[in-house]
């Protein structure tokens, strides 16, 4: 079985009730109705052109690669040992 890579992607809208095409570039995670922004994730190949596309809407203020992905989430190298008992 091969697991395709997925990059999310923070989309700012104007108008909660035009999203519709959108929802056809990839897979919406969250809509935030108070906020206007939306989380889509895409395959990671194709990031680039549906965030090109995704700019290109009228609705949409602005668009852009969350940063998530590259965010560190091991801390374990942080603390050692010695520190652990004082």
């Amino acid at each position: 079985m091969n697991i395709v890579q997925r990059q999310s992607i923070i989309v700012f809208f104007n108008n909660i009730k035009k999203i519709g095409p959108i929802k056809k570039i990839g897979d919406v995670d969250y809509v935030s109705k108070d906020m206007h922004y939306l989380i889509l994730y895409v395959n990671k190949s194709n990031v680039e052109e549906s965030l090109k596309k995704i700019r290109g809407f009228e609705m949409v203020r602005s668009a852009y690669i969350s940063p998530r992905s590259d965010l560190r989430v091991d801390y374990s190298q942080d603390y050692s040992a010695e520190e652990d008992e004082q």
